[in-house]
């Protein structure tokens, strides 16, 4: 078992955990595999993480540390650490390697594991990691986080990731959709690819009593600041129309991330300051539903977005575009809204569709809750670790 600490009887495993995700510090995408090499540093095997490297260290980071898990920040640019870096490659690595080359063949070197998992935010950002251990014979799974439309690879790179995924012990996606388009992009079947679902941020069983509804309909979207994966921006053509204009019903946007600015100026220009309020990060998503009575969530690329099982967990209905994952839980109509494609008109559709039935928000807010507990195990991260170490014992 897992929880149980490696003795004279039991073997013990090295793991390497490598983030290929560099446009942000941290996000949803990094808690399954951070969460799942702290479950196996527990249960007593030697664990290893190499992430992109920031000025500032992100927290959950220093918090990998803090736990004994040693930790690798590639950082390109000149200090202390990366010389002496630079000094190791020199001694470990290649004539003629990068610095990243020569920060990825140290990392191996040292980490010397029996399996390595690499996490993609999206479908390639691991792509050399995969390469450099097809190329060691060192055992590899994968981590594909995010796809979409917008992501399909060029020929030669649509080469590269085929044989790159094919060759890993495992593919794993968190959407079943993700892994279908994928299997498109590169024009090949996947037969190590499987689904795994995310850790989440509330308790698997929780009882939230539905907020009032005396002075209108709330509407939380718990996203990143970033239209071009997210959306807001529909979500506003959609509140500037008349017709909601003139309904009791009100938005408010959770989260951060490098688009607030145009969004604030975003609301500004269609004058929703009454009905449009920004409230950055909550530690406890349960705050949130204690007061907003749906998630809506008109994503134009995801994985399988933590805020739509978080919001199921809780109680809450959603309404939702029909991309990546985000309706693989729901059933339209009957435990959510889905809206056929991330434009304002489609989402106007699922949003007045969810409108007219705001009175049985309760009834189909505890549909979702059954389905998404059918859905998601209650530790994904355990579960996700137990495979790992299935995969490396065989």
């Amino acid at each position: 078992m897992l929880s149980q600490r490696p003795n004279a009887e039991r073997e013990m495993h090295q793991f390497a955990f490598v983030s290929g995700m560099s446009g942000f510090p941290w996000g949803g995408s990094e808690e399954l595999w951070s969460q799942a090499a702290v479950a196996l540093h527990e249960a007593g095997h030697r664990v290893f993480a190499s992430v992109h490297g920031w000025p500032e260290t992100p927290l959950p980071v220093k918090r990998l540390r803090w736990r004994g898990i040693v930790v690798q920040e590639r950082r390109i640019r000149q200090s202390v650490g990366s010389r002496l870096l630079r000094r190791c490659g020199s001694l470990l690595g290649q004539p003629g390697q990068t610095v990243k080359e020569r920060q990825m063949s140290v990392f191996l070197d040292i980490a010397s594991p029996g399996l390595a998992c690499i996490s993609h935010g999206g479908i390639a950002c691991g792509l050399e990691w995969m390469e450099l251990c097809a190329l060691r014979g060192i055992p590899y799974v994968s981590i594909c986080q995010a796809n979409g439309e917008n992501m399909w690879p060029q020929a030669a790179q649509a080469e590269r990731l085929g044989r790159a995924y094919i060759a890993a012990r495992a593919s794993f996606f968190v959407s079943e959709a993700n892994k279908e388009l994928f299997e498109e992009q590169i024009g090949q079947r996947l037969s190590n690819a499987e689904v795994v679902r995310d850790p989440f941020n509330v308790p698997y069983e929780t009882d939230i009593p539905w907020p009032p509804s005396n002075d209108g309909i709330r509407l939380a979207c718990v996203a990143r600041l970033d239209p071009r994966a997210k959306g807001q921006d529909l979500l506003f053509k959609v509140l500037a129309t008349d017709k909601w204009r003139g309904r009791p019903i009100a938005l408010s946007l959770f989260g951060a991330g490098p688009c607030e600015g145009n969004l604030k100026a975003l609301v500004r220009m269609h004058a929703l300051a009454s009905k449009v309020t920004f409230h950055g990060h909550v530690a406890d998503v349960r705050e949130i539903w204690r007061h907003h009575h749906a998630l809506i969530l008109p994503s134009r690329f995801e994985g399988l977005p933590l805020a739509i099982v978080e919001a199921m967990l809780c109680g809450r209905p959603c309404i939702v575009t029909d991309v990546a994952g985000n309706a693989e839980l729901l059933e339209d109509n009957v435990s959510g809204f889905i809206a056929a494609a991330p434009t304002a008109n489609l989402v106007d559709d699922a949003l007045e569709r969810a409108w007219n039935r705001r009175n049985e928000w309760p009834q189909i807010a505890a549909r979702a809750q059954a389905a998404v507990r059918h859905a998601v195990p209650p530790e994904p991260a355990r579960t996700f670790a137990e495979k790992l170490l299935q995969i490396t014992s065989c």
